[in-house]
């Protein structure tokens, strides 16, 4: 049986904590196998260090940057989609069940990129993902 979780896009938001489960997120992926903070959490964290979120780009495309949440949301897709199946994006009107793990990333333009992660509705995890590969990296 697969450790399955989600991984939510949300905004950063003034008096929206990172410790509770945001109410609005531009798209949610589930993830069906290895879901766990020492698998998928370190490889969201791994992917995310040093990368910036900004408002347009220049003539440098191959700059560790994300042009906005959406630019960002697709990205994470495309780094985590290696065959068919294990990664898709959720249907809101049919979120998906016996979740292990629910990640959310929070960003936005010219702010550092968070992420927290939820067992259950247990926070277990808020920071930089410096600090979640430090936590659950071997």
């Amino acid at each position: 049986m697969g450790t399955r979780a989600t991984i939510k896009i949300a905004k950063r938001e003034e008096g929206v904590s990172f410790s509770e489960k945001p109410d609005k997120f531009i798209v949610s992926i589930y993830h069906h196998f290895d879901g766990y903070p020492e698998y998928l959490g370190v490889t969201l964290a791994n992917y995310l260090k040093d990368k910036k979120i900004v408002n347009g780009l220049g003539g440098d495309r191959t700059a560790p940057v994300f042009n906005g949440l959406g630019c960002m949301a697709a990205s994470i897709i495309a780094e985590l989609k290696e065959e068919a199946g294990n990664v898709y994006i959720e249907d809101p009107e049919c979120p998906s069940s016996w979740l292990s793990y629910e990640y959310v990333v929070w960003g936005d333009r010219y702010k550092d990129i968070w992420i927290s992660i939820f067992d259950e509705d247990e926070c277990i995890f808020v920071g930089k993902p410096d600090k979640l590969q430090t936590k659950y990296g071997e």
